[in-house]
């Protein structure tokens, strides 16, 4: 009933989460994703690869047009899944670090070259968020200052990325994260929405038909 939900407010992307593979890998990608009438949007992983490669098991991103530009949506799964699922359901596959697969997948998309795919505007979907050792209330200083997973999306994710949507600790927060690397205090939308669909998260971006580049946004 989630996926029928999901199709019919014509979702076009998400990240997968770990309880995407509550039942396995194999569930996921035959039953979750597979042929008839499940899940009509893309379900994007590209931090998870086959096992003992760097060869993505699922897609790493999905392209949308809007108002005639490219959104590509990254989207990538705790690395912490393997612990939070049964094992032998994702036996055949590996989880890598989520903000580097962003950060590979993010020049990708940059490169200029069109045989690999190319984007104006860069969202990340992150299955992982705020939240360790943090109290509900911080600030997002005080959660970079925890360290760990948050800690590095916020940090090292790539400027090249235009807006951060974050899950899985299941906080409520729209902030404003200074850009990596910037050096005139630009700053990018980093947003989660609790749990449960009590929330929706928006971002609005407002960006250059000829640059690409994001002159402001609301979060």
């Amino acid at each position: 009933p989630t996926i029928d939900v999901l199709n019919a407010l014509d979702l076009k992307a998400s990240a997968i989460g770990n309880h995407e593979l509550d039942k396995g890998f194999d569930d996921l990608v035959n039953r979750v994703v597979g042929t008839g009438p499940n899940a009509k949007f893309a379900y994007l992983g590209a931090n998870v690869y086959r096992k003992g490669t760097t060869t993505p098991a699922l897609p790493e991103y999905s392209i949308t047009t809007v108002a005639g530009l490219r959104v590509g949506v990254i989207g990538t799964v705790t690395q912490e899944t393997p612990a939070l699922v049964s094992p032998g359901g994702v036996s055949g596959v590996d989880f890598g670090d989520p903000v580097e697969a962003t950060n590979r997948v993010a020049a990708q998309l940059t490169d200029g070259d069109p045989a690999n795919g190319e984007a104006d505007v860069i969202v990340a979907a992150y299955h992982e968020g705020a939240g360790a050792g943090t109290p509900d209330g911080a600030t997002l200083a005080q959660e970079i200052a925890a360290g760990g997973p948050f800690a590095k999306i916020v940090t090292q994710t790539s400027a090249k990325v235009d807006a951060i949507f974050t899950g899985h600790t299941h906080k409520t927060y729209a902030w404003d994260a200074p850009v990596p690397g910037a050096t005139d205090g630009r700053t990018r939308p980093v947003i989660q929405t609790g749990n449960y669909g009590e929330n929706i998260g928006n971002v609005v971006l407002t960006v250059s038909d000829t640059t690409g580049d994001v002159l402001s946004y609301t979060g």
